[in-house]
């Protein structure tokens, strides 16, 4: 076979759907059973959404979920600030509370209409390096044992994972010790339902927020690092008395778990012909409700990449941006979430001030509001280092027409989305063209209405693209006449302003919807460059 995924939770269901999409049918076996309703991971980002419309799920989500705006912070019945989440630069400005297990179902349903079966009650139990391959040993759920071979082992196997240690892949832990219990109920509180709601007590922190069909999840830290094993309604009532004003009456305890917060990071994301992702890769405390986010966003990245190598597309050598771009990414996540929790779960006087003091102040900035609702929806997250992306950006003078605020996009940043008009005046958002697997190269015409020019653009770009994706020609003017298959228009400016374009200009948009080159003038000799790095 040529890939095997370890492991059929969002992360490994992504991983699986973006090969699919590309043609690769990977195996897919998961050691657990096939129905499960746990709620585990509840919140997705505005990334993760994004990252769900290009599948085309994401309205089947957030009409089973519950969208959120805004995250408020109290100290007893006073409200310390509220971060609007919707200040994210994003198609889908909220954060949604949907259980995991819907979210699962969605990325299983949409798998297997490609063409991928996950093998349930199916464990990896061993692992042999090979020439060009890994030779497997699973354990399927009637103790039957089969050994075969894969030319790609993938770990999508959670933090004890298999894959990882058999691959002798290390990685650094550390206990925060920090004691969490958390359970969905059934309550009467008259708390707006649009949000995170977030009580500093002298014992701890406690959070709660909307569930589906009325319920709330509440999060609580606990004194020390020995929560409850089973935490009950008892315990929890006992946090919402303590930590907040509250009635502490709730019921129908749908759902509990508790943890200890510990963290982990593994030393690399690949080893020969094996690949970590989400939590065999890096786990961390869940406040900030980063983990699954940051897992899904690993498979969209690994997806398009190993996808080019199994069918013989690119070189091996492909697969070291993996490392080279999400490593920083995680070892970011891992910091910042144990820096959150420490400062979250604090009980010491000076702590608390500090803490109040501080939540007062960044809730009067909007600056640091959208920067940190930005930052909590993923779109801080940039690949400008890497060796795969580069630009020839001149920013030369803005026309007279140009109210750009901003330069645009540079390579190794995230796409923006913006909206184009079709010849028949309706009008299309740019991500929705950009939905088709494979790379996209944007050309911008800005002032250029000669209908010859703009023709010979678009056959030079698609002789260019030809066997990597598609090509979208934006012009500020009229469509010109003829066929307008591929030819937007953008009167009002918007697109371009939006991609900083002050005259015809290229992007080329890698699958994972970051910019792989950009350049400022009508030249597409280093889009052949880009695709020739790929390549080798």
């Amino acid at each position: 076979m040529s890939v095997l995924i370890v492991g059929a939770g969002p992360a490994g269901l992504v991983l699986a759907i973006e090969l699919a999409r590309r043609g690769v049918i990977p195996r897919v076996i998961d050691a657990g059973a096939a129905e499960h309703r746990e709620s585990r991971a509840v919140s997705i980002v505005a990334r993760s959404l994004e990252l769900l419309d290009d599948l085309g799920l994401a309205q089947a989500a957030i009409e089973r979920g519950v969208p959120l705006h805004a995250l408020n912070f109290y100290q007893g019945t006073t409200t310390l600030a509220e971060m609007d989440v919707t200040a994210v630069d994003s198609p889908f400005p909220l954060d949604l509370c949907i259980p995991q297990w819907q979210t699962v179902a969605l990325l299983r349903d949409r798998a297997e209409e490609l063409g991928v079966t996950v093998e349930w009650n199916t464990r990896l139990v061993g692992q042999r390096a090979r020439a060009h391959g890994v030779n497997v040993e699973i354990v399927h759920g009637d103790g039957r044992a089969e050994r075969c071979d894969t030319h790609w082992l993938i770990g999508a196997d959670g933090a004890h994972s298999t894959v990882r240690e058999s691959a002798g892949i290390t990685r650094e832990r550390a206990d925060l010790r920090r004691g969490f219990i958390l359970g969905d109920v059934a309550t009467d509180w008259t708390l707006t339902r649009d949000r995170f709601h977030v009580y500093f007590g002298r014992t701890g922190v406690l959070a709660v927020f909307p569930m589906v069909e009325g319920y709330w999840r509440i999060l609580a830290s606990t004194p020390g690092d020995q929560p409850p094993e089973d935490p009950g309604l008892a315990d929890f009532a006992t946090y919402v008395t303590q930590r907040t004003p509250l009635d502490s009456r709730v019921r129908d305890l749908r759902w509990s778990s508790s943890f200890v917060a510990r963290e982990s990071l593994a030393d690399r994301l690949r080893s020969g012909r094996v690949l970590l992702i989400g939590d065999a890769a890096h786990s961390h405390s869940p406040v900030g409700g980063q983990g699954m986010n940051t897992g899904m966003q690993d498979a969209l990245n690994l997806g398009w990449k190993l996808a080019l190598v199994v069918t013989g597309r690119a070189g091996e050598s492909l697969l070291d941006s993996y490392q080279a771009e999400r490593w920083p990414v995680v070892k970011a996540v891992v910091d910042a979430t144990s820096t959150t929790t420490h400062l979250a779960t604090e009980t010491t006087l000076l702590a608390r001030r500090v803490r109040r003091h501080a939540l007062r102040l960044f809730g009067r900035l909007n600056p640091v509001q959208q920067r940190l609702s930005n930052a909590f929806g993923e779109h801080l997250v940039h690949y400008r280092g890497s060796a795969l992306v580069f630009e020839r950006w001149h920013e030369s003078p803005a026309r007279a027409w140009s109210d750009v605020a901003g330069a645009g996009p540079e390579a190794g940043e995230l796409v923006r989305d913006t909206y184009v008009e079709t010849r028949s005046g309706s009008v299309v958002a740019l991500r929705h063209l950009l939905r088709p697997p494979g790379h996209h190269l944007v050309l911008f015409g800005a002032d250029t209405t000669d209908p010859g020019i703009l023709a010979v653009w678009q056959a030079a770009a698609r002789e260019v693209m030809d066997g990597h994706g598609d090509v979208h020609l934006v012009t500020r003017g009229h469509l010109p006449p003829g066929p307008a298959e591929g030819i937007y228009a953008d009167p009002r400016s918007e697109a371009h302003n939006r991609y900083g374009v002050r005259r015809p200009s290229l992007y080329v948009i890698r699958p994972d919807k970051y910019v792989g080159y950009r350049g400022d003038q009508v030249d597409f000799a280093p889009v052949t460059d880009y695709f020739r790095v790929l390549a080798a």
